[in-house]
């Protein structure tokens, strides 16, 4: 029996600060969001990296964590101007900058606390 391909074709992500995660993504990630309406909620869809994005609020998704509901890590080419960017639109740094043999990255708190992890090679 041969093994599936798998293909990640997108992501819904439980929003609880919907204004200020719209803003935060835009603005860092370039992501242009569409609005489409599910009874009496705004859900926002966009593309990043090829993924499609959904934004739901967390109260349609019976979401009710508050931290953390998962990370992405983050290939980048200049980290100094994405710590700016996240911090203009909202992020917050988990620490200080950390640098290994292959690589400088920080963690960064997107406004609904989900933590990104930002890399650049060296």
């Amino acid at each position: 029996m041969e093994k599936p391909d798998y293909q990640i074709e997108g992501m819904t992500m439980a929003v609880t600060n919907m204004e200020q995660m719209l803003d935060f993504y835009s603005n860092t990630f370039g992501i242009r969001f569409k609005e489409r309406k599910m009874e009496d909620f705004r859900l926002y869809s966009g593309v990043w990296g090829g993924m499609n994005l959904l934004f739901c609020p967390a109260e349609l998704a019976g979401n009710t964590a508050t931290q953390n509901r998962h990370q992405f890590d983050v290939v980048v080419t200049d980290l100094e101007e994405v710590i700016k960017i996240t911090s203009k639109y909202g992020g917050s740094p988990m620490g200080e900058k950390n640098e290994d043999e292959y690589t400088w990255s920080i963690g960064i708190y997107d406004p609904d606390k989900n933590s990104i992890l930002f890399k650049q090679l060296k």
